[in-house]
């Protein structure tokens, strides 16, 4: 099981980090980064990807100021109607497929549309259609849209929940990566988010802990932090991350002063 305390320790050690990163540039760091949780599992898992998991969590991760894109069935004009209806303002854009087809078949189009908006929801219905429409840029930047139900009488609460979750895309491998908050965020909203989050991660992989080789934090760019690690002749160890000697954002310089004191 994961050490709450101890996550607590990895996502201020994190969150330390970035703040150092940015001041060793002489510079603030403007956008908002997301903060990873990745799950490595010790067996290929061969569970679909067509539709991601649900995970719940304390505090949203859509940034502040972003804004929400809806891909919808046609006629588009319909669930614009729908959304003004039951006076939904959590949603900016709607796009129906065949706008979709039709004004975003260009590259750059779809590049754009992509980096125009913080989150991407639509309809159920209309989910597997879109990976060919939308094309390669929305999976590289992480922003898949979400299934949302909108044949649901409180539509305002199942945008209210795609909105305020996290999603886990299963694969065809041995890593999952799970936005788990922002740099943005306190480091109790972050630790808030694990501790919410990890049960229902854990439901969702074959043989539950069983299973777990690893947990790590990440920002894009910044180390992997372990938090949680799974040694199969020891049993489950768990990580300190933030000790007297070291920790798991030591820069190079730091490891070369330790070996020279261990001389």
């Amino acid at each position: 099981m994961l050490d709450i305390k101890q996550a607590d320790r990895a996502v201020k050690a994190l969150l330390g980090y970035v703040e150092k990163k940015g001041q060793s540039k002489d510079q603030l760091i403007e956008e908002d980064q997301t903060v990873w949780l990745i799950i490595a599992t010790k067996k290929f898992s061969d569970a679909s990807k067509a539709k991601p998991h649900r995970i719940p969590l304390k505090h949203s991760i859509v940034a502040p100021g972003a804004e929400v894109c809806l891909f919808v069935k046609d006629p588009q004009k319909e669930y614009k109607r729908l959304l003004d209806d039951k006076q939904i303002k959590a949603v900016n854009k709607v796009i129906g497929v065949s706008k979709l087809r039709a004004k975003y078949k260009p590259y750059e189009a779809k590049r754009l549309l992509c980096a125009s908006y913080g989150m991407f929801l639509a309809d159920a219905r209309v989910i597997t259609v879109l990976p060919k429409l939308l094309g390669k840029t929305f999976f590289l930047k992480k922003k898949q849209p979400i299934p949302v139900d909108m044949t649901k009488g409180d539509l305002k609460k199942e945008i209210a929940r795609a909105i305020g979750s996290t999603y886990m895309h299963m694969n065809s491998g041995t890593c999952t990566a799970i936005k788990i908050g922002l740099t943005s965020q306190s480091a109790a909203e972050i630790t808030a988010n694990i501790e919410t989050a990890m049960p229902h991660i854990i439901e969702k992989i074959p043989r539950k802990w069983k299973n777990i080789q690893a947990i790590n934090l990440k920002t894009n760019d910044s180390v992997a932090l372990p938090i949680f690690n799974s040694l199969p002749d020891e049993g489950v160890t768990r990580i300190e991350v933030h000790g007297k000697k070291s920790t798991a954002l030591a820069t190079d310089e730091d490891e070369e002063d330790e070996s020279e004191d261990d001389e």
